[in-house]
């Protein structure tokens, strides 16, 4: 995995000389794409929100269905696995995600063609910054109409090198949606 690792610092250093607009979109599909590849993910199984400047509130910025419209961000304080990993700065990996609450409006919208699957799995880490308080959140989930059909489980391994790769692109995620942050 450690190819992998390199070739996201290769594309987040290519990102950092661009404008602004065009940097934000290379780091967050340099991001989406590698940890798509790391874990095998399909493009509605991933997603990364960022934090307001003012810390209430997470927007989802990737993948670009889920960035877009108005319903796209929402309260750290309402229940949910991102606003608990934002409050503690500590991962989540929970293999029965339809036991615990959370927002399950956001797997109602449609990133795919097909009609949206339900998350039965999901891996949550925090992206902080140089400060080491978080900035953003990836997610990754396993999504199916039951736990069986959307394995594999995500295992602490899984875990280790999301939190690395997240650790990996902190710096490019945070420069690049710095300026012009929400709230």
């Amino acid at each position: 995995m450690r190819e992998l690792e390199q070739e996201l610092a290769r594309r987040l250093d290519a990102a950092a000389v661009k404008r602004l607009p065009e940097r934000r979109e290379e780091v967050l599909e340099a991001l989406g794409s590698t940890v798509r590849q790391a874990f095998g993910l399909r493009p509605d199984e991933i997603a990364i929100l960022i934090l307001s400047r003012d810390r209430s509130t997470l927007q989802f910025v990737y993948p670009a269905g889920m960035a877009e419209g108005g319903s796209n961000a929402f309260p750290v304080s309402v229940p949910s696995l991102a606003g608990q990993v934002v409050q503690t700065g500590r991962s989540v990996l929970n293999n029965a995600v339809h036991e615990v609450p959370h927002l399950g409006f956001y797997e109602r919208i449609r990133v795919m063609e097909n009609a949206p699957l339900d998350i039965q799995k999901l891996l949550v880490v925090a992206v902080k910054g140089a400060d080491g308080a978080p900035q953003a959140v990836i997610e990754v989930s396993r999504r199916g109409r039951s736990r069986a059909e959307a394995s594999p489980d995500f295992r602490p391994e899984d875990q280790q090198l999301l939190e690395r790769l997240a650790a990996a692109a902190g710096p490019a995620l945070t420069e690049a949606f710095a300026t012009g942050r929400q709230g």
